[in-house]
């Protein structure tokens, strides 16, 4: 009888401490995958006025167009966020690289160096030809 009763206790002992591990643990998850308002400023010497681009998020596939060069994004902090040209010119594409979301962000892109951008704001112009 005394032996059932250790072993109850061990066992009751052994569950409490493995649900506050994993209750710790969930709380650090979720911590990690908090949601912010990412506020992207946009630098470009492009020919092309910044509301001809969208900033998306590579995981959940949200985009928002830019306002006076800056776009306001809501997505979590870590996230792969990339500027592409916006999808209503279907006929362009465009291949940037990726940023990782922050509350504050600046991306720059560089239209004079990329023989890639150069063949998107090409094809933007024939598309605008026609």
């Amino acid at each position: 009888m005394k032996n059932m009763f250790l072993i109850t206790i061990l066992i009751l002992l052994t569950n409490f401490v493995t649900f506050r591990v994993t209750v710790e643990k969930n709380l650090q998850l979720n911590r990690s995958q908090d949601e912010i308002i990412a506020e992207i400023q946009l630098v470009t010497n492009c020919e092309l006025s910044h509301e001809a681009f969208v900033v998306v998020d590579l995981e959940t596939k949200k985009n928002v167009g830019f306002n006076f060069s800056k776009a306001y994004l809501r997505t979590v902090e870590g996230n792969r966020l990339q500027i592409q040209v916006d999808p209503k010119f279907r006929s362009v594409t465009s291949d940037f690289e990726s940023h990782l979301a922050q509350k504050k962000m600046t991306i720059e892109v560089d239209c004079n160096i990329s023989d890639r951008l150069k063949n998107t704001f090409d094809s933007l112009r024939n598309t605008f030809k026609n």
